[in-house]
């Protein structure tokens, strides 16, 4: 006889973790594949423009430097009345001040 709690809706017995774990490995092998490293467009490539005005004056240029300063502060102030919201601001801005570095330094998958 079988239990009515050992069996899901669809009347199969449940999944042991060990199944869930085998279907994640196997999802993440399948994800796999080569990681290349991002490379600024060069001049007249297409969207090349968007690149600049964002990247270079935006968050290269004083408004990120400006912004991650600001976001810095507010996390330090933050930081001694709640934690929790301090520190990922911290770390925000700091990957904000050095967004250039981090995007080369990790690479994108193209």
């Amino acid at each position: 006889m079988i239990k009515i709690l050992d069996m899901n809706p669809f009347g199969r017995k449940a999944l042991v973790a060990s199944d869930y774990a085998v279907g994640a490995l196997v999802a993440l092998v399948a994800m796999t594949s080569a990681a290349h490293a991002f490379q600024a467009p060069a001049q007249g490539d297409l969207g090349y423009d968007i690149y600049d005005i964002v990247v270079n004056k935006g968050v290269k240029g004083p408004l990120g430097f400006v912004g991650g300063v600001a976001a810095f502060l507010f996390g330090v102030s933050r930081l001694f009345s709640n934690i929790m919201i301090g520190i990922p601001t911290i770390v925000a801005a700091v990957c904000l001040i050095k967004a250039d570095s981090i995007l080369q330094t990790f690479g994108m998958v193209i």
